[in-house]
């Protein structure tokens, strides 16, 4: 299932797309570190243990949590996609020389 999501991407978008994307997902991450003043999303589930919060903040932040696991998802995927880019590519791609088809 993971190859099938990665060879997705990969079909779907060119090497320089999915750069960009993985720069967006990473800003993402970063936006949400600053925001909530965390250096990992381990750390953020940790305040939500030990702080004193209202129903209304915990919902809130469990909801960022889910945006933030969903931001980590799509980063591993894209680092794949990246990471197998050419050989995926090259793999897809039809043969041109004689030797690989059949007589």
């Amino acid at each position: 299932m993971l190859f099938d999501e990665v060879t997705d991407l990969i079909d779907a978008h060119s090497r320089d797309e999915l750069e960009r994307q993985l720069a967006e997902l990473k800003e993402e991450q970063e936006a949400l570190t600053a925001e909530y003043d965390v250096s990992s999303l381990e750390e953020f589930r940790e305040q939500l243990a030990e702080e004193h919060l209202s129903a209304a903040d915990v919902r809130e932040r469990r909801n960022v949590i889910a945006t933030w696991e969903a931001i980590n998802t799509e980063l591993g995927l894209v680092k794949h996609a990246l990471h197998l880019y050419g050989d995926v590519v090259e793999l897809s791609s039809p043969r041109t020389d004689s030797s690989s088809t059949l007589a």
